[in-house]
């Protein structure tokens, strides 16, 4: 599952409101932001300020690359003076809007998405953007209605109708987020992602044909060392059909080969606790390690394949227990708190 996405934009100004600037400094920051050379851009940036403390592009810009940075604290302070020099700046409001999404600021983040709509109602990232905080807040249904809103004026853009097959999800809509992943798909072949929710919502149903498509497919399209998450439900569908001891020894084999150098990240550490090389304990111990250093995620996704194999081994109290704990992490979004949930159903 891919983290909701925010995408900082820059503004293009007549050259005439550049005249005071040196006019390649800007673009010589743009280029160098594209070869990935930071601090370059933001010395360029920064020196267009200097000679034109006025430049609100190269405010923009350099905002976007501070925010780029993990400098969300500089980048506000850029998009602000932005919207100093002009308080009807929407691009300003929306980047200052990711910046405060990705510091956790949810709430002034919502009133900047909301201010820049009202600045510029076609503003088509600001409603994803703003869906994107409201499903962080897990507010299902108001995200869909700025995701629909965001549809209906870019009806091609993917990136909304899969924000939105994912709070379909989390409000139990299968149906409709399995159109929406399949839309995102359709516009964006490629989009691995949208493979594995829609392979996971056909999972939660028993359509294991068509899951099995689906994550063949994402094997396709990724390389070996990014492949633990397909490799692992492929594995929990041939368990699911009688076929544990081949599938094991496939998921085995996946996660001895062309993995070493990743071996101990999480998703192939799932992979090893499954086909045996790990115990139980060890690896609970290593969720809440792994969930302390990085995201909310890894208890749940531990509680719901221990209780898995559980069940595999006949322990169906230990397994209920374990599916429970799962859920009561509560984050409806997640793969699996959607499988445990479907294990617990009579």
């Amino acid at each position: 599952m891919r983290q909701l996405a925010l995408v900082f934009l820059t503004l293009s100004l007549p050259l005439a409101a550049l005249a005071q600037t040196p006019p390649d400094l800007v673009a010589k920051g743009d280029a160098k932001k594209v070869h990935g050379d930071f601090k370059g851009a933001i010395a360029d940036y920064t020196q267009a300020i200097a000679s034109d403390p006025k430049n609100i592009r190269a405010y923009l810009a350099r905002a976007s690359v501070l925010s780029l940075e993990g400098n969300y604290v500089a980048a506000i302070k850029d998009d602000t003076r932005a919207l100093v020099l002009d308080p009807k700046n929407a691009i300003a409001y929306s980047n200052r809007g990711n910046a405060r999404t990705s510091q956790g600021d949810l709430t002034r983040a919502l009133a900047d998405y909301t201010q820049a709509i009202a600045l510029d109602p076609h503003h088509v990232r600001a409603f994803i953007n703003r869906g994107n905080v409201k499903n962080l807040q897990k507010k299902y249904s108001a995200a869909i209605v700025d995701y629909t809103a965001a549809i209906a004026l870019d009806p091609k853009n993917a990136a909304a109708f899969y924000d939105r097959g994912g709070a379909k999800k989390s409000i139990g809509d299968y149906a409709g987020a399995k159109v929406d992943y399949s839309e995102a798909i359709s516009l964006n072949p490629p989009d691995v992602p949208a493979y594995i929710n829609r392979a996971v919502l056909e999972m939660a149903q028993k359509n294991w044909s068509a899951a099995t498509a689906d994550l063949t497919k994402c094997l396709s399209l990724l390389p070996a060392e990014r492949q633990a998450y397909p490799r692992i439900y492929l594995w929990v569908i041939a368990v699911k059909q009688g076929q544990t001891e081949n599938a094991t020894h496939d998921l085995a084999d996946a996660t001895k080969a062309g993995v070493k150098s990743l071996s101990e990240t999480w998703g192939w550490q799932i992979g090893q606790y499954l086909t045996g090389q790990m115990d139980e304990a060890t690896f609970l111990a290593s969720a809440a390690s792994f969930q302390a250093k990085q995201d909310k995620s890894q208890k749940a996704k531990a509680y719901y394949f221990a209780g898995l194999k559980r069940e595999i081994a006949g322990d169906k109290t230990g397994a209920a227990k374990l599916f429970h704990q799962c859920i009561a992490t509560g984050n409806p979004s997640l793969h699996e708190y959607i499988l445990a949930q479907e294990e617990l159903k009579p």
